[in-house]
């Protein structure tokens, strides 16, 4: 069986990022003194690295484990196929938001952007939530799998 892979791009997420870049260089443009130069690009480069990390989610699934990881690979995780009792599409909410943080509707989330999710319930009852822009895409590769 061929592995799936898919990846979910957040461009919108840049045009949020862009706003404190602009800010930034716009307070250091208005006055272009060089000791503001270093604390300026002090302040962007971390917002340029949560853009090139943040703003893309690649999930796989193969016969062994679903494997999921922001940007360039990290940070990422994997769950066996042997751990998953379950798994359903499902919808999240601008409450829970993006990125990687634990809610109390759907366990562990990881996702890029969008809204889109399938949710997966592991043998320890425990839950995992990855955000995709092919939920069905996604459910039927684990099903796929799981099935042999």
């Amino acid at each position: 069986m061929q592995r799936y892979e898919r990846t979910q791009h957040a461009m919108w997420m840049w045009l949020v990022l862009v706003i404190p870049v602009a800010i930034l260089l716009g307070v250091w443009t208005a006055d272009p003194d060089p000791a503001m130069g270093l604390p300026a690009a002090i302040a962007i480069v971390p917002v340029l690295l949560i853009g090139t990390i943040f703003t893309r989610l690649t999930i796989t699934v193969d016969a062994d484990a679903v494997r999921w990881h922001f940007g360039w690979g990290w940070p990422g995780g994997a769950l066996a196929m042997v751990q998953i009792e379950r798994a359903e599409i499902t919808q999240t909410t601008l409450l829970e938001g993006w990125g990687i943080h634990w809610t109390m509707w759907h366990g562990w989330l990881w996702n890029a952007g969008g809204f889109q999710a399938v949710e997966i319930t592991k043998a320890d009852d425990g839950r995992l939530t990855l955000g995709t822009d092919d939920p069905q895409g996604l459910l039927q590769a684990i099903e796929r799998f799981r099935r042999g």
